[in-house]
């Protein structure tokens, strides 16, 4: 069987086809994410045009089909938490509202923000980012247009224009994305929600993982999206119960399956897993993108140096790090330089300066360290969550991973366990190829996709 796996993320697409016979990846296709709207008034909006996603998502659909135009099926994963509106006829009336976007960390009053006051009206944890808080803060300011009928993720949203059906459903593990989702029931908490003030009446219908969203116009199944996390692990790990999942991209996160968490833990998301259990989730904003951080200041500084405006210097990072030991002199950077999800007030910092450690070779070290020991504070707490629990692999995934032998190094001593990069690189498509083979029957359950990795 060979399926199609869409991922739409923040800053790039992928699709591919998967075959499950020869557990590899057949054809890929990688297109930029050009949808990015400058923000209208506030330099917190973080929005995209869903007209441009839709375009690249149907351009690299129609272009693997030509390659390999007898797929089963095709599913799509894609950025978590953000929202688009829809009118009756299922199409866009507003813009692409991204996780990124930080509407729920304004004030609401003198004392709380908009995700705070949700958080607090529903009893659920809503971070700025998910679509209820972000909605939320829409609804406060005449930003809901009136054609909306619902709402959904941009990957549902993909999945129902493909599929040219006019009402967009959710499974769960995408619902639980927006916020007041109730794990154990399955719903939305409508009674919560009510509470707000927000209303439900935009919320997309929720139904089971592999659920079958219509046709496209070829014929071929269209099966409803998976949050990305979900995504990623179930095309990143063999084994689901024996191992940690640790993705370094823009963002990081260190995910572990739980089939029955005994309690939680500030810090961390229980989030739906697909056909049952949850993943224990530890999520940093700022990952890959710390390291980033230090590559533009030391851009800037030869910029300013020499003149001449400068190319990428991450070939110069890598000489600084060096072939030596994994010391950071004593420095600590503390890379929350986004914030955290709990408070997005958070603030990186760089402590433990001497006159001898502040050297750029260093402070390299100590960015690689401070990512690595954020990721490592959450295994800890899960640890004390999963009741005795071994886990006994570590998969990496994602580029920065990929790209950087010190910090998988860095990973591997922290951890102490051995570290192996996932398969293929496009983890979550690959994860959303098998999601398609689920519920297109050629995989008997999502616990065995495993199996079908090379």
């Amino acid at each position: 069987m060979r399926t199609i796996g869409i991922d739409i993320g923040t800053t790039s697409i992928t699709g591919l086809v998967y075959d499950l016979e020869q557990r590899k990846v057949l054809h890929r296709i990688t297109a930029e994410n050009s949808a990015q709207l400058p923000g209208r008034v506030k330099e917190w909006e973080r929005l995209q045009d869903p007209a441009v996603i839709l375009h690249l998502v149907q351009g690299i659909f129609e272009q693997l089909m030509l390659r390999e135009p007898e797929v089963q099926g095709i599913g799509f994963t894609g950025q978590m938490h953000g929202i688009v509106y829809t009118d009756a006829a299922g199409k866009h009336v507003s813009p692409l509202y991204t996780w990124q976007d930080r509407r729920g960390s304004v004030p609401y009053d003198e004392f709380l923000t908009h995700a705070e006051k949700l958080s607090k009206d529903t009893g659920y944890p809503v971070a700025p980012g998910y679509g209820l808080a972000t909605h939320f803060y829409n609804l406060g300011h005449g930003l809901v247009p009136i054609e909306a009928v619902s709402l959904c993720t941009i990957a549902d949203y993909a999945a129902m224009r493909l599929a040219e059906r006019a009402d967009p459903v959710i499974d769960s593990t995408q619902a639980a994305g927006l916020g007041c989702y109730s794990i154990p029931n399955g719903v939305f908490d409508l009674e919560a929600i009510d509470r707000s003030g927000i209303g439900t009446e935009l919320l997309p219908r929720v139904v089971q993982a592999g659920t079958l969203v219509g046709l496209t116009r070829q014929g071929v199944p269209v099966y409803t999206s998976l949050g990305d996390n979900q995504a990623s692990f179930l095309g990143s790990v063999p084994c689901p119960e024996e191992t940690l999942l640790l993705n370094m991209g823009t963002g990081s996160q260190l995910s572990a399956m739980l089939t029955g968490a005994t309690g939680s833990m500030e810090g961390l998301e229980a989030r739906p897993y697909p056909g049952g259990g949850i993943l224990m989730v530890g999520a940093a904003l700022s990952g890959g993108k710390s390291y980033a951080l230090l590559e533009k200041f030391y851009r800037q500084v030869i910029e300013a140096y020499t003149g001449q405006s400068q190319e990428e210097v991450y070939p110069l990072l890598d000489k600084l790090l060096g072939d030596g030991p994994l010391a950071t002199g004593g420095l600590t950077v503390n890379p929350q330089f986004l914030g955290t999800r709990l408070n997005p007030e958070a603030r990186g910092s760089v402590e433990g300066i001497t006159l001898d450690n502040f050297t750029p070779g260093l402070l390299a070290h100590a960015f690689l360290q401070g990512i690595t020991d954020e990721l490592y504070a959450f295994y800890r707490s899960i640890e004390q969550i999963g009741s005795g629990v071994q886990w006994t692999r570590l998969i990496g995934s994602g580029n920065a991973l990929r790209a950087n032998p010190v910090l998988r190094s860095k990973v591997e001593a922290c951890f102490g366990l051995p570290l192996t990069l996932s398969a293929a690189p496009e983890e979550a498509a690959v994860g959303a190829a098998l999601h398609a083979a689920v519920g297109a029957g050629g995989i008997p359950s999502y616990r065995e996709a495993g199996q079908y990795l090379g």
